[in-house]
């Protein structure tokens, strides 16, 4: 299905600035700060608990990328048993995206914006290696579990690593709030990884896939990911063998995202079926927007152009406006979640995507029971694999 331009080009040339995927750090963000955010989605509710927690608070040995984590609750809807961890961008903190978040809450998730170390922008210091390939998959491996494959690209300690964090605010949130069912998401002292969603914004999508390669997780979901790029657009080998089936890898991407052809080869790799050829779009000069073709028996879909559950594809590549008001390659990587270039309807409130979100983090299954026999048949039998093993 060949996509069409939809808007009028707001500008007549626009620089495409390929600087990786910084969060609040990118070029774009300038002149936009977080205190000029729109309150979006809805009003505060005190149904939806939330926490703000300083990495330190949870283990003092934790010295590195100390912005605050988040955890919510929406103890208005029944529980589905799970819990999403959602992770930033690169050099983004989990502040700026807490609209996504936030619904997962609403899907009856338990909800973990987490920091983790993110200070290397894999999207500059990658492709500069003798071993692209190498490079993305070891400092991906080592800002997991705290291992010194990538030295000296990235240098993260045990303690500073996704798993420490994520077992220390676990252990936390339980001692602090124990009426809440955070400690369901840990088993004999460690993350439950068949209870738990892992999701995130470019790079940080490309840490939840590379969770998913080495343990077996509920769900993942890429926003404008996996980033990682070989010359010609290709994915990087880590991605294509993996623990989590391929049926439970959903992501969402922009067509005006200078790293769109990567992404839609990662996806290819992993096994999602997106099967999308591209061409530049002619009527968006100074863009890094692409006109695409599927020939895949369960397509990506447009949201904008259709309903959830969108032919029951697993991918979905939208063309809608950033906030911004411009297609220049970062406002459209961030848009897919992203608070501060995510579009809005004309209320200045409600996220336009907000039911694409709904579709690729899941609806929910609120019977325990079920969600039990899952983790039973994830867990017999499933270790970390011989990349994830502790040090």
């Amino acid at each position: 299905m060949l996509r069409i331009a939809r808007y009028t080009l707001v500008a007549a040339s626009i620089t495409l600035a390929l600087l990786g995927c910084q969060d609040a750090t990118a070029p774009d963000d300038a002149t936009r700060s977080l205190s000029a955010r729109p309150m979006m989605s809805d009003a505060p509710s005190a149904d939806l608990v939330e926490h703000v927690v300083a990495p330190k608070a949870t283990d003092l040995l934790i010295d590195r990328a100390l912005a605050d984590h988040y955890a919510w609750l929406d103890t208005k809807v029944p529980s589905n048993h799970k819990l999403l961890v959602f992770m930033p961008s690169a050099r983004g903190t989990p502040a700026t995206f807490t609209l996504v978040a936030k619904e997962g809450a609403r899907l009856g998730y338990h909800v973990i914006g987490l920091m983790y170390q993110n200070d290397v922008v894999l999207a500059q210091a990658c492709p500069r290696a003798p071993d692209p390939s190498s490079c993305y998959e070891n400092v991906r491996l080592d800002v997991l579990d705290g291992g010194d494959r990538s030295f000296p690209v990235a240098d993260v300690s045990e303690a500073n690593s996704i798993d420490n964090r994520l077992t220390k605010l676990l252990l936390y949130l339980d001692s602090a709030y124990p009426d809440e069912g955070w400690s369901r998401f840990l088993k004999h002292g460690e993350p439950r990884w068949s209870r738990i969603a892992v999701a995130g914004h470019s790079q940080g999508g490309g840490q939840a896939a590379m969770i998913a390669k080495i343990r077996r997780v509920a769900r993942v979901v890429m926003f404008s990911s996996v980033p990682d790029s070989l010359p010609a657009g290709q994915a990087p080998a880590w991605l294509s063998s993996h623990l989590t089936p391929p049926n439970r890898y959903f992501g969402l991407a922009h067509e005006c995202d200078a790293f769109f052809r990567p992404i839609v080869a990662g996806w290819d790799s992993i096994g999602m079926g997106a099967s999308v050829a591209t061409t530049p779009d002619p009527t968006r000069p100074g863009t890094a927007c692409r006109l695409w073709t599927s020939t895949s028996r369960n397509a990506p879909v447009a949201p904008e152009d259709g309903a959830s559950p969108y032919g029951r594809t697993h991918v979905l590549i939208t063309n809608l406006l950033p906030q911004t008001g411009g297609y220049v390659h970062m406002s459209s990587h961030h848009s897919t979640a992203n608070d501060l270039y995510t579009p809005l309807e004309g209320d200045g409130m409600t996220p336009k995507l907000l039911a694409a979100w709904h579709y690729v983090l899941g609806e929910r299954e609120a019977d325990e029971e079920l969600a039990d026999d899952q983790d039973e048949r994830d867990e017999a039998g499933v270790g970390r694999g011989a990349g994830g093993a502790r040090r």
